[in-house]
């Protein structure tokens, strides 16, 4: 569609993008880089909100969920 991809500093800390440019990503929105969540037009070609809005989301329960409880 002649559109950038704007993954250029996820790839420098070694994130695997696709030929254009787009980020993989795994079923939880995770990078390559361990840590490292992505959402929206730097994952996919699709450029439409709703689907920033549940790669976000996605992402967001992943991190949520992968957080340890701070029990005191």
């Amino acid at each position: 569609m002649g559109c950038h991809v704007h993954s250029d500093l996820a790839i420098k800390l070694g994130a695997k993008s696709n030929e254009v440019g787009c980020l993989i990503v795994d079923n939880k929105q995770q990078t390559t880089v361990p840590g490292l969540y992505a959402a929206g037009d730097v994952v996919s070609d699709l450029h439409q909100l709703v689907v920033a809005e549940a790669h976000a989301a996605i992402a967001a329960t992943a991190i949520h969920n992968s957080l340890t409880l701070n029990l005191r």
